[in-house]
């Protein structure tokens, strides 16, 4: 398993503001939904898997995903 897994693009950009600020190290999920909206701490509850998957591998924006891909 070595994809990028595809999010929404508004919890992408609530990732990458915290992990831009350097508040935390992103791989302390808990601390991360502290500085995250309540919708993008629930997607974390909801898709850990999903978010560990893109820590190591990067994620890739639903807008940016082409049809037949």
């Amino acid at each position: 398993m070595s994809s990028k897994p595809v999010i929404p693009d508004a919890i992408l950009d609530s990732l990458e503001a915290v992990r831009d600020s350097g508040v935390t190290n992103m791989a302390d999920i808990k601390t991360v939904k502290e500085f995250v909206p309540s919708s993008v701490a629930k997607w974390l509850d909801e898709n850990k898997d999903t978010y560990i998957q893109g820590f190591f591998y990067g994620f890739t924006r639903e807008s940016e995903q082409h049809d037949g891909e």
